[in-house]
This record gives C-alpha cells, structure tokens and sequence, in this order.
C-alpha cells in the first residue's frame, strides 16, 4: 500500500457500526461462484448511491474494525433480503465476488478511487439487444442450483425487453433490480402461464435496489422481465436469490414467546389500514396460542393473505361472532365479498393446534364502486370491466389516458399506477383500450380467488402485497 492510499484509509476510520450475525446454521452454504454480497451492477458501490467514494471504502473498513472479515456467507443474509429477513447486512461488502470481506475489498475501491475512475461502470456491454423480448425457452436460464445468480445488462433501445429464465429449487424467490438511475426500470417475475407474481421498479434518480420477493415451486420455471419507462436505456443488474423459509428467520414484531397479541375480542390487537392495506409479522408463541386482530372495515371487499412454516388456522368474524370466512390447513388465501361498513376480528393460528414460529398476516379492505346492474352475469354485484372502463374514461372519448387512469385508482401511489398503465398499453398508443384495459386485468397476480373484474381491488393487492 502506498502513503496515499494510507492516507486515505486513516481518513476513513471515523466510527464503527455493528451488525448483527445469524445464528450458527448451515445458509446457502453450498453458494459459489457469484456472490450475493457483491453489488451487481458496481462491485465497488457499496451504498447503492451510484458512484465509487471513499464512503464505499469506509463501510468496509468499518465492518473490518468491528470484527466482520472472512467468510459472509453462512453468517449474514444477503443486503437484497434487507428488511425482509433477521441477520441481513444493509450495504454490500464483497467488492472482489469471493464470498469473503477483507482489507482487499477495501483496497479494491481506493485503488479505483485513486485512478480516477468514479461513477457507474464501464460501458463494456454489448450495444446490441442479447436478451429475447418475451417469455420462452430461448431466453436465457439463470443457474439457481447454487441458490443465486446475478446478471449485468442493458435495455439497449426505447422499448427494448429483457427476459430471463429460472428454475428454482427451493420455495422463496427474491429479486433485486439495479439500475443506472437515469430513469425508472421494472423487474417482473411471471410463470409459464404469464401470470404475474411479484413486480419491483426503480425510481429515477435513485440507484438503491427495487426487491420483490414471491413464493414459488421447486422445480417449475419462471421468467424475470425487465422494461423500462418509455425514452429510458442503459445498463442495469438484477441479484437472484433462491431459498427456503426456514434459512432466514423472519423479522417479527417480537421475540418467539412472547405473547403480545390477545386471544379474544375484548383483547385483540386493533389493525389501522393504510390505503386499504394492513400487513402484521408475529409469532404463534406457543401450543394453543392464538392472534386475534381488530379491524375497522369499509364497504366494500375484505381479503385476507397468511403464512407460516406450517399449516395455519384463520378466521374472519363480525362484531356479533359470525364467522363469515375461514381458512384451515394448507389454504393461504380468503375473501369476503361485500362486507358493510363495521368493525370486523381475525384470528390466526396453527391448525393443528401445537405448532410454532413466525408467521405473516395481510389484510386488504378495498371500497369497491356500486354496479348499476347487480343481475348482469356472474359477477355477483361487482363491477364488469366495461363498468370499470366506462368509470375510467372520463371524456367519453373510447380511451383511457394516463391522467384518467390515475384518478381511478385510490392508491395514492403515482409510480405504481405509471407502471401498471405503461405495462397495459401494448400498443404504446399513450391510452387504453377496452382490449387493453381487459387483457390488463387478466394479468394481475392471483391473490385468491377475486374477480378480474375488481381492477380497484387487485391493483393495491399488487403494489402492497407482492
């Protein structure tokens, strides 16, 4: 090491952070070649802002002070499972893609500093589109035998797809997008069927990873697609990891038994809905124990998401003790249909009445718009799509525009239904048809069994649950 690159080490050792490890257990253990803990998109970004700086270098020089060097893998979770998982490190830490953390990781970004060379990588890609536009054999097959790949790529042209396929070996599937910042980009994760199950997108000026995370079965196959808002190309990375529940503890609101949820109504926990959504990870803290959760409901449908490790026991009942919907065993999913304005309970448990450990609860309640013919077809008092494009198209004029698209969906979330309009209009026309708008709704992910239809409900199902 020269006198300047020492310099600027001792410059940099300004405080320590400390991370907490997993517990001893065997993670991804057999993982090699590409690492997990490595930035795809700039090995020597550490922070995800975008550029290569002495901050890079000072978060793996702080890890090293606090007695984190050698092996990563087996000790922390990946940062792509950050907030999602107990034990996952924030920032990237493997500069050199060797699994480990050394001074030479450190080193690595100092000597790129001293160079000259900062910002986003080289531009050493292909100029030409490599990847097909749409799902099929031909598009490329990223190896999960290890439990992760990673890829490094670019939208080459305005309009320009990228796919990808995987076949997972184990039940989780986490995907982080990475972009160049210079404009929004979506990572969609769809089956053989072309039914969308998870979607993240980047924001612009922003160079942080979009996650999406989605059960999946071993063995099938899967297609990773990747677009970009119109006018938007270059490069962009995309970190795949395949694990099972049971590898990473979930994040909990706290600790395994101890019980903080009652078990009847006059002690059930109360739920505040935020646009509709409300989302609880909790433990079933012993043999017998049981969650009850109290909810304020508007008129209009309440769906219920749950999960475990193990079979769980869920049941929606009123205010007056009348079961209105229940799921038992390996079910994940239930609904009720035209629920009035009230207060409303669920209760979670293991349905077999021993089992333990964390599990996650969604709940949606979405105000669904009155059909004016309740009697036409099988829709059961829910809006048609013709209803729903009728209610769109403000102007009268045939077509759904961004701007009426928008005012449709109480969301609150701009980006999100940027993307979704951008996704539904195939024909890049800048509006919607009523083709368009039905093959749309055809696309959302099945939460439940809901009706197509419900594009209100299914639209924050898709941004808050997937």
């Amino acid at each position: 090491m020269n006198r300047k690159q020492k310099n600027t080490f001792l410059k940099m050792l300004r405080y320590v952070p400390r991370h907490e490890a997993l517990e001893s257990r065997s993670l991804l253990a057999v993982m090699s070649g590409d690492s997990p803990f490595q930035n795809p998109l700039d090995a020597n970004d550490l922070n995800c802002d975008g550029s290569e700086s002495p901050a890079d270098a000072l978060i793996a020089i702080n890890a090293l002070n606090s007695g984190i060097s050698g092996q990563l893998t087996g000790r922390f979770a990946p940062p792509s499972l950050d907030g999602h998982v107990k034990g996952a490190i924030s920032s990237f830490m493997d500069v050199d893609g060797d699994g480990q953390l050394s001074p030479g990781d450190a080193l690595q970004i100092i000597n790129a500093i001293n160079s000259g060379r900062h910002g986003s990588p080289g531009s050493d890609l292909p100029t030409t589109d490599q990847q097909p536009d749409a799902p099929g054999t031909d598009a490329q097959l990223l190896d999960l035998s290890h439990g992760f790949a990673k890829v490094r790529a670019a939208i080459n042209t305005d309009g320009d797809v990228d796919v990808f396929q995987v076949a997972p070996t184990k039940s989780e599937l986490n995907v982080a997008l990475f972009s160049g910042g210079g404009g929004a980009m979506s990572v969609t994760i769809v089956d053989t069927a072309g039914t969308t199950l998870g979607t993240a997108s980047t924001q612009t000026g922003d160079h942080h990873p979009a996650k999406t995370n989605v059960s999946v079965d071993s063995g099938k196959t899967y297609y990773l697609v990747v677009k970009a808002d119109p006018g938007v190309t270059g490069q962009y990375g995309l970190a795949v990891l395949n694990f099972d529940e049971q590898e990473f503890p979930p994040i909990t609101d706290s600790p395994l038994g101890t019980d903080i949820h009652g078990d009847t109504t006059a002690t059930a926990t109360a739920l505040m809905f935020d646009h509709g959504h409300v989302h609880v990870a909790s433990n079933i803290d012993a043999a017998g124990d049981m969650d009850m959760f109290q909810i304020t409901a508007v008129d209009g449908k309440l769906a219920v998401e749950a999960d475990a490790q193990f079979p769980l026991s869920v049941t929606v009942t009123d205010s007056t003790g009348k079961i209105l919907a229940s799921l038992t065993g390996s079910e994940r999913h239930l609904e009720v249909s035209n629920v009035a304005a009230g207060t409303y309970y669920v209760s979670i448990a293991a349905a077999n009445g021993t089992d333990t450990g964390a599990y996650e609860l969604n709940v949606v309640n979405v105000a669904l718009p009155i059909d004016d013919n309740p009697g036409d077809g099988d829709h059961h008092g829910l809006p048609t799509p013709q209803n729903i494009f009728a209610k769109l198209d403000a102007d009268r004029d045939g077509a759904v525009s961004l701007t009426e698209f928008k005012a449709g969906v109480p969301l609150g979330k701009t980006m999100l239904a940027d993307h979704v309009f951008a996704n539904w209009d195939t024909d890049h026309s800048g509006t919607l048809s009523i083709d368009e708008f039905v093959a749309g709704l055809k696309s959302l992910p099945p939460f439940m069994h809901h009706h197509a239809d419900d594009a209100l409900a299914a639209l924050l199902i898709t941004s808050d649950l997937r």
